[in-house]
C-alpha cells in the first residue's frame, strides 16, 4: 500500500498566515523561525556527537559484561567437555557482539522502544551465534563437547542481553548526564502529550527540556485589561472555526521572564507553562538550545503550515515532525520522495501465504519442543482441580477463529460449577458490577471464580490447555484476543470496529498478544481494539519473539492480572 501526502492535504488552517511575496517565502509570516548560523550548526553537531558517546558507553559496558558472563558460562561447560577456548576467541567474540549491536543500531539507541531494541538483540545473537558455532565445529569437528558449550553461550549471550539491558537502561534514565535532551516546538495539547510522553519513558533516552512557542501565534490584543494592561486572548481551533478562548494574560507578561512559584494561565486543554516549561520564543531557538543542551527539536504544533518548510531547520541533528496520518502500519514503513511530493509505503505480510506458513512452523515447534515441560504441568494442575474442587477439569468456550469458523477454546475450570446463574444473580444485586461487566466484560472481584482458579489466572496456567489448539490447528502461540460472538460480548469489536475484525478474521487467534503484555485488564477495551490493529497491520516473526519474551515477564510478575 502506497500514500501519497501531499502537504497541502495535511496543513490545518492557520490564522496568522499572511500572503507570501512569493513562491516559498516565510519572511513575513509571524513567529517565522530565522535562519540557523553555520557556527550554530557545527555546533550542534559537535554536541550531538558527545552526547551519543557519552548515552553509549553505560550501555557498551554492560553489553560487554553479557557476553563475558555467556562466555563463563560456556567456558565452565567446555572444562567439563573437555572442549578448549582460548583469550584471543573470547575477545574476539566480545568485539563482534558490541560491533554487531552497533549496526543494529543499539547505540546510543535514543528514541528506540524495548520492542525494537529487542529486535536488534535478537538479530546480534543470531549472528554472533552463527559464527562462534562455525568457529568451534571447525576447530573441534562435530563433537558432542563444542556442540554443548555452543549451544550454553547462545542461550545465556540471548538471556543476558535481552534482560540486563533494559534494567540498565531503566536505572540510567533517572539522570539528566545520560538522557539527551529535546526541546519541544508548540503549545497546546500536542506540546503537553509529547512532554508528558518523554519525561515518562527516559529509559528510552530522551527528556524534555521545556517547550519553545511564539506568544503572538497565539495571542492577540482584545482591550485593556482592568489593571491597565492590555488584555489577550488565545485563538483556538475547533473543527472548521475558531473559538475564542476566555481572558488570557497579555503577551507581554508572557513574554517577561516568570518566577517559578508564578505558573502562566492557559486556556483548558493547554499545557499550564511554567519558567520550568517555556523556554522562550522561537526566534531564539538557537540559543535556547544552546542553554538548554540540545541538538533535538520535536515539533509538536501540526496547526501551522510553515513547519512542514524543512529548510527552517536544517542542520539540527534530530528533528521530529508531525504526520496527519494515522490507522497505518509504522514498523515496517518507509518514506520515499518522488517529485515533489512524499510518499508513504507500508507493507503488511500477515496475510502472505508463505509467512503464514512460516508462523505455523514456529508454533509447531515451539509447542512441540517444549512439551516435556507443558505437559506434565497440565496433569499436576488437572489433578489439583480434581481435589480441591471437584467437578469439570476443563472448561470450552466457543470463540470466533480464523475465516470466521468457531472453536472451543479449551482453558482449566477457573470458576465454580453453574457460574453463569451466579453471575447473573451476582449482576442484579451489585449495579457498580454490573456496569463494570458493560465496560469490560470482566469483573475485578468475579465471586465465581475459586481459589485455585484465582492462582491459575493470575498465573496465566489456566490457558496453558490452549496450546492443545493450536496443536488442532484453531489457534497460534501469539495472535489477537480470540473474541466471543456473542450478545454480552465483543459486539463492540465486530460493529464499531469492522476494518479491525476483517484482519482478524484472516488469521488464528492467539494465546498471549500485545494486549497481554500491555497491561491485559489494566487497559480500556478499545485500547485492546488499538493494539489488536497495531499488530495485525506490523505482525512480523521478531515481533511474535518479543511477545512471547514479554509474557514470561508478565506471567512471573502477574501484571495486569485480575
Amino acid at each position: 500500500m502506497t500514500t501519497t501526502l501531499d502537504p497541502r492535504a495535511v496543513r490545518q488552517l492557520d490564522p496568522h498566515a499572511q500572503p507570501s511575496n512569493g513562491p516559498g517565502s516565510t519572511t513575513d509570516r509571524p513567529g517565522y523561525t530565522p535562519s540557523l548560523s553555520m557556527l550554530g550548526i557545527l555546533e550542534m553537531g559537535r554536541r550531538q556527537a558527545w552526547q551519543d558517546v557519552r548515552s553509549a558507553t553505560p550501555l557498551i559496558l554492560a553489553d560487554a559484561v553479557c557476553v563475558v558472563i555467556a562466555l563463563a558460562v560456556s567456558t565452565t561447560l567446555a572444562q567439563w567437555t573437555n572442549a578448549e577456548t582460548s583469550t584471543f576467541f573470547a575477545v574476539s567474540v566480545i568485539g563482534l557482539t558490541l560491533w554487531m549491536q552497533h549496526l543494529n543500531g543499539l547505540y546510543p539507541a535514543c528514541g528506540q522502544s524495548y520492542s525494537t531494541e529487542f529486535r536488534g538483540i535478537l538479530r546480534t545473537c543470531m549472528l554472533v551465534s552463527v559464527v562462534v558455532g562455525f568457529a568451534l565445529m571447525t576447530k573441534h569437528d562435530w563433537a558432542i563437547g563444542p556442540l554443548m558449550t555452543w549451544g550454553a553461550f547462545s542461550i545465556s549471550l540471548f538471556f543476558s542481553l535481552a534482560s540486563l539491558r533494559p534494567v540498565v537502561r531503566r536505572v540510567l534514565g533517572r539522570f539528566d548526564w545520560w538522557t539527551q535532551p529535546v526541546v519541544i516546538l508548540g503549545n497546546g495539547a500536542e506540546s503537553r502529550q509529547m512532554l508528558m510522553r518523554l519525561n515518562a519513558s527516559r529509559q528510552h533516552g530522551l527528556r524534555a527540556a521545556g517547550i519553545v512557542f511564539d506568544p503572538n501565534r497565539y495571542w492577540h490584543v482584545g482591550g485593556s485589561g482592568t489593571d491597565g494592561t492590555q488584555a489577550a486572548i488565545e485563538v483556538g481551533h475547533e473543527g472548521n472555526g475558531f473559538v475564542p478562548s476566555p481572558h488570557f494574560d497579555s503577551a507581554t507578561s508572557v513574554m517577561a521572564k516568570l518566577e517559578p512559584q508564578a505558573p502562566v494561565r492557559t486556556t483548558a486543554g493547554s499545557l499550564k507553562r511554567s519558567a520550568s516549561n517555556w523556554l522562550g520564543p522561537l526566534s531564539e531557538l538557537e540559543s535556547i538550545m544552546s542553554r538548554a543542551g540540545s541538538s533535538r527539536l520535536a515539533i509538536a504544533d501540526p496547526g501551522s503550515d510553515r513547519w512542514y518548510d524543512f529548510h527552517a531547520f536544517q542542520g539540527i541533528p534530530h528533528v521530529i515532525m508531525p504526520l496527519a496520518s494515522e490507522g497505518h502500519p509504522t514498523e515496517t514503513a518507509r518514506l520515499c520522495q518522488v517529485d515533489n511530493s512524499i510518499e508513504l509505503h507500508c507493507r503488511t505480510v500477515l496475510t502472505h501465504p508463505h509467512m503464514l506458513l512460516t508462523k505455523r512452523v514456529m508454533d509447531l515447534t515451539l509447542v512441540i519442543l517444549t512439551l516435556p515441560l507443558w505437559f506434565p504441568l497440565m496433569l499436576a494442575i488437572a489433578a489439583a482441580i480434581k481435589i480441591f474442587d471437584p467437578g469439570p477439569v476443563f472448561y470450552y468456550q466457543h470463540r470466533v477463529g480464523r475465516y470466521s469458523h468457531p472453536f472451543r477454546a479449551i482453558k482449566f475450570r477457573s470458576m465454580v460449577c453453574e457460574a453463569d446463574q451466579k453471575l447473573q444473580a451476582y449482576l442484579r444485586e451489585n449495579p457498580a458490577a454490573q456496569q463494570e461487566w458493560k465496560a469490560t466484560h470482566k469483573l475485578k472481584n468475579d465471586p465465581r471464580v475459586t481459589k485455585l482458579g484465582c492462582f491459575l489466572r493470575k498465573t496465566s496456567l489456566d490457558e496453558i490447555p490452549q496450546l492443545l489448539n493450536v496443536l488442532f490447528g484453531e489457534m497460534s502461540l501469539v495472535g489477537p484476543r480470540p473474541i466471543i460472538d456473542g450478545k454480552d460480548y465483543d459486539q463492540e469489536y465486530i460493529q464499531e470496529h469492522p476494518e479491525v475484525f476483517a484482519l482478524y478474521q484472516m488469521v488464528r487467534p492467539g494465546i498471549t498478544g500485545l494486549w497481554q503484555v500491555s497491561g491485559r485488564n489494566e487497559t480500556s477495551y478499545k485500547q485492546r481494539v488499538f493494539l489488536d490493529r497495531f499488530y495485525l497491520h506490523n505482525w512480523s516473526i521478531e515481533m511474535d519473539l518479543f511477545i512471547l519474551w514479554r509474557t514470561i515477564k508478565t506471567a512471573l510478575f502477574r501484571e495486569g492480572a485480575c
